[in-house]
């Protein structure tokens, strides 16, 4: 089944090495149905660390791609490596994905690599939430990763979830949008079931929940009037005013969690699945021209079936992989596009989604989805795909030379 722009969105998951990315990305998969039982690290079966050497280093090397469906709309996550040693996949993604969840060890607070992240976030201007891991951990502090966020970075970080007790005491999250409580699963392999908040979180709730309504107010005149004189928003209101926000990129999302026990996934979930931008909301892409000149391309799902190669794989089952990020039109399996690097007429063959290393054969690509083509040796990292009456090509991402 093919999503349309509309319906899709998609995430780069980033952050310092060992702040729980690749467990984080195998129970949203668990959770949202893509698989059916979570791995850990320490086993080596993990869905995005699947060669030899991330297995062996228990670190993710390559970017990997998933999907789930939630709520009628397809979820795109991109897992990616945490080291500097391995920043390219990382860049790429970020370039792929209209938003940004930011991992964050909630008993370590802002990294380097956090930086790192942040301002090539700040650099293409992308939404970005955080997701503050390991509240099950001594010291874990959801104030004090927000505080340290906002010294850091000097944003509006709104706790869209927050935790059930801290450290020892980590009970689970609430879900301050939706007001259901999300306790800790019985085990890792087991999902979040939601239940009612315990009273002795009615006040904290009530809180956390005004401090979100006056972020989602905050950029819309109709909707601050309507706070400041009854002094609070609607279910509906809330939605609308957070999804303009955060495309907006005026507030940080903020998430609490433990990865590793499956805690917090649930309502991450639906906060993509209901407020994060899809492609259309995206900044422009910019294509150069053959005088030199550059224009802004926006997502046009109705134009020219149009494709970026945003990376280049070698796989021992099936050959080269090329990933690409739709960015007009609609892409089908076996059309004939041109290589507008090499001006040469080229043939897509089958096209992809995957789920880590499982490629799933799709009849067509929709503009903004992301999925990958197999053994076409002519195209490289960079390349465009576009119609030969009217070539694209986009502006080239730099990435880092090895040294």
């Amino acid at each position: 089944m093919a999503f349309s722009t509309d319906l899709i969105r998609n995430v780069a998951i980033a952050g310092h090495g060992g702040t729980g990315k690749t467990t984080l990305f195998e129970h949203l998969l668990f959770s949202g149905g893509a698989i059916a039982k979570p791995e850990t690290l320490e086993s080596g079966k993990t869905v995005s660390d699947y060669s030899d050497e991330e297995v062996e280093r228990k670190i993710s090397v390559h970017a990997a791609l998933g999907h789930v469906e939630r709520a009628g709309r397809k979820l795109n996550f991109i897992d990616t490596p945490g080291s500097s040693d391995f920043v390219g996949d990382v860049i790429l993604a970020l370039r792929a994905c209209e938003t940004a969840l930011v991992m964050v060890d909630a008993h370590v607070g802002v990294q380097i690599e956090t930086i790192k992240t942040w301002r090539n976030l700040e650099g293409r201007n992308r939404p970005r939430a955080v997701f503050a891991n390991k509240m099950d951990v001594e010291r874990a502090s959801l104030d004090g990763a927000v505080a340290d966020l906002k010294e850091k970075f000097k944003v509006d970080a709104v706790p869209v979830t927050i935790p059930m007790g801290e450290g020892p005491d980590y009970k689970g999250v609430i879900d301050v949008l939706s007001g259901k409580a999300w306790p800790l699963p019985a085990s890792h392999d087991q999902k979040e079931a939601a239940a009612a908040v315990p009273a002795e979180y009615a006040d904290a709730l009530a809180t956390a929940r005004a401090r979100l309504q006056e972020a989602a107010a905050e950029g819309d005149d109709e909707l601050m009037e309507k706070y400041l004189g009854e002094g609070e928003l609607g279910p509906e209101e809330t939605v609308k005013g957070l999804r303009e926000a955060f495309a907006a990129n005026r507030i940080v999302p903020i998430f609490a969690g433990s990865a590793v026990k499956g805690s917090g996934v649930a309502a991450l979930l639906d906060f993509v699945a209901e407020i994060a931008p899809d492609p259309s909301w995206s900044v422009p892409e910019v294509v150069v021209l053959a005088d030199g000149t550059e224009r802004k391309h926006p997502y046009d799902a109705s134009g020219q079936p149009t494709a970026l190669v945003i990376k280049t794989q070698i796989d021992q089952f099936s050959g080269r992989i090329s990933w690409l990020k739709i960015f007009g039109g609609t892409l089908k399996a076996d059309m004939e596009l041109l290589d507008v690097r090499e001006n040469k007429k080229e043939k897509v063959g089958k096209l992809f989604t995957a789920t880590g290393k499982k490629l799933e054969e799709v009849t067509e690509l929709c503009a903004g989805d992301i999925g990958m083509t197999t053994k076409v040796a002519a195209l490289h990292t960079n390349d465009t795909l576009s119609l030969e009456a009217e070539p694209l090509p986009f502006k080239y991402l730099r990435l880092p030379q090895p040294v």
